[in-house]
């Protein structure tokens, strides 16, 4: 199997992932810092880092049609962690052997926020964005 700059997998952590649709989507990765900040009593900000920097992962799709968005649902409802792997390749080629050229991510997936476009057939969605959270 070759995998492609861009190509995103989703799936249970013990299982096998799945390709997600690649069209008409967008990608932001945030960085979330574990931190506190108070005050001392001279007024200067002190910030206290706890933890690793962990990410916010959202998936944008303009439109999508009923069956990609029912896999994204069927995972949603696990309620279990999943695993999200973004593969990248500073050569933009592909490879057989992917496990260096991706970025793998442990995650949470929040409730996926969607707009009915059409009727017919598995429906026609717009508007969906599918947002995970770092473990």
């Amino acid at each position: 199997m070759a995998y492609i700059k861009g190509d995103i997998y989703l799936g249970a952590t013990s299982g096998t992932v799945q390709l997600m649709s690649p069209f008409g989507r967008k990608l932001n990765i945030e960085d979330i810092e574990l931190s506190r900040s108070q005050r001392a009593s001279s007024g200067k900000l002190r910030r206290d880092r706890y933890g690793p920097t962990k990410h916010k992962i959202t998936l944008t799709y303009e439109a999508i049609d009923g069956d990609e968005l029912e896999k994204y649902l069927t995972l949603y409802e696990t309620y279990d962690e999943l695993v999200l792997q973004i593969y990248h390749y500073p050569d933009g080629g592909t490879t057989e052997e992917p496990s260096d050229n991706y970025d793998e991510y442990n995650v949470i997936m929040e409730p996926i926020s969607r707009e009915r476009l059409s009727l017919k057939g598995d429906g026609l969605w717009s508007n969906v964005s599918i947002v995970f959270n770092e473990v």
